[in-house]
């Protein structure tokens, strides 16, 4: 076996040679290289303001719709001769229900204080003979 020694052998020299002075010159020819005229840069605002002005209107239009709605549900406030007539035009509703709506103030303000004597009790029964049916019936 022959004995192949790296050191004594011909060396193949590369096909490529660096140019003198190729890396210190290396940016400037580079720059020559590149276009003069810049490119002009959008922005991501500028290129979709109409969607952005159109998402803007969408979101103010649904935050002002509950404001519009509770202004218009304004509650009129009925006056107590108005509730009266409609009460007594109500032949569906009974005594007991109006008294369960009633609360504790309308009842201490219903309340009378009525001193009616045993002789006003008798002219009465005397002078209405219907009055004695109603009672025992």
């Amino acid at each position: 076996m022959k004995n192949n020694l790296l050191e004594n052998e011909k060396k193949i020299t590369s096909g490529f040679i660096v140019p003198e002075y190729y890396f210190e010159n290396f940016s400037a020819d580079l720059m020559q290289k590149l276009p003069a005229k810049e490119i002009k840069t959008i922005s991501f605002y500028a290129r979709n303001k109409k969607w952005i002005y159109s998402a803007a209107a969408i979101l103010v239009i649904a935050l002002s719709l509950p404001i519009v709605f509770q202004m218009e549900k304004e509650e009129e406030l009925l006056s107590d001769t108005e509730i009266e007539n409609y009460l007594t035009q109500q032949n569906v509703i009974s005594e007991d229900e109006i008294i369960n709506c009633l609360e504790k103030e309308d009842l201490v303000n219903l309340k009378i204080n009525s001193t009616v004597t045993e002789e006003a009790l008798e002219e009465e029964l005397i002078n209405n003979n219907e009055l004695e049916q109603y009672i025992t019936n």
